[in-house]
């Protein structure tokens, strides 16, 4: 069970703006900063983008203190479903994103925004804290 003093009272958000609407998205899953004391918060978001079209994404300033990165799902002009992200944001520096896709034929299927956590992983990559998810549709 969590306590109160185990994760913020305000869980950062993530803003979404695509093809003239903005939604706004909780975390799925969202943890303490050890990584530790895990609770699934909210449930994905839905956006329309159609093909050639750049995703906005605008991170809340716990977020953007910190280390996140965007990871993004999409299908390429010959079917073939292709993974890739950001690499690593934040810092202080990072708030903002725009997302376009290598090539105008490309559609997006998903975008998730991982937040880091203070601990790291036996491979040195850092422990996921949360997550956002955002379904698109064209």
């Amino acid at each position: 069970m969590l306590t109160g003093c185990s994760l913020p009272s305000h869980l950062p958000e993530v803003t979404f703006h695509a093809n003239g609407k903005t939604i706004r998205v909780e975390p799925a899953v969202y943890c303490d900063i050890g990584g530790d004391n895990c609770a699934e918060r909210g449930q994905a978001g839905k956006l329309r983008v159609p093909p050639g079209k750049v995703v906005q994404i605008s991170v809340d300033g716990q977020l953007a203190d910190g280390i996140w990165e965007a990871v993004f799902l999409y299908r390429d002009a010959a079917g073939t479903q292709q993974t890739t992200g950001t690499g690593l944001l934040g810092k202080g520096e990072d708030f903002t994103y725009t997302l376009a896709l290598p090539d105008k034929g490309d559609q997006l299927l998903g975008i998730e925004i991982h937040e880091a956590a203070a601990a790291v992983l036996e491979t040195g990559q850092p422990l996921l804290r949360g997550y956002w998810a955002v379904e698109i549709t064209a």
